[in-house]
């Protein structure tokens, strides 16, 4: 029986993570530059200078591929958040760079981009996706802000961080429907909705009608 030793290991471990990581890079740049449906696998590979085979030891489809890029992104922000804001004391202060790194990193990735947010938000499933890890990302940042009493107590954590995810969301829908589609569109549209979120939109006659039932449904008992 042949053992490794711990030197040994690591070389092969450093060179497996090396050929994962230019197969991902290989696929984010094929996938932006050409689409995912006109990128071929063989391409892929040829790209990242591994064999076909090698291309399946580390993913067994293409679509694989895409949520490992999402599974990156989720990790850039956790990393965001522990490590490059650890001295931020503002929750809502972590909560407004994580947006900016959403927009940083979708911008120059606009259809790469759309087909991620396609594949994780479109396709049920019972697992935990990347959509969902942001989700919670959020809450645990707005139970920290309710704590230091930058967001109200008494509002539902789960909503509030479904509501910060839907507003880049919806940022970011307006920004691909553009004819423009700059960076700084997509960062005016996101600073926009969360000064609106934050700030609030009720009027003030809000009180009049604050039955939050559809009309239809307020004559039902």
């Amino acid at each position: 029986m042949v053992v490794m030793s711990e030197q040994e290991l690591s070389r092969r471990e450093r060179k497996k993570q090396a050929n994962k990581a230019r197969i991902l890079k290989a696929a984010r740049d094929l996938f932006q530059a050409h689409g995912f449906d006109a990128t071929a696998i063989e391409e892929i590979a040829e790209a990242a200078d591994v064999s076909k085979g090698t291309f399946f030891n580390y993913f067994p489809t293409k679509e694989s591929l895409l949520a490992e890029i999402a599974a990156e992104e989720v990790c850039d922000l956790r990393r965001l958040v522990t490590v490059d804001l650890a001295d931020v004391t503002s929750a809502v202060e972590k909560i407004q760079q994580v947006m900016r790194l959403l927009v940083a990193d979708t911008a120059p990735r606009l259809r790469l981009t759309r087909r991620v947010l396609l594949e994780t938000m479109l396709r049920p499933s019972d697992i935990s996706t990347p959509v969902t890890q942001v989700e919670a990302l959020f809450e645990r940042l707005v139970k920290q802000a309710q704590a230091q009493g930058e967001i109200r107590a008494d509002l539902n954590s789960t909503d509030v961080a479904g509501a910060l995810t839907g507003a880049y969301f919806a940022a970011f829908s307006r920004w691909i429907a553009a004819s423009d589609n700059q960076p700084a569109t997509l960062g005016s549209e996101l600073e926009a909705v969360l000064k609106m979120l934050f700030e609030g939109i009720a009027g003030p006659n809000y009180e009049l009608c604050s039955d939050p039932r559809p009309r239809g449904l307020q004559q039902e008992v």
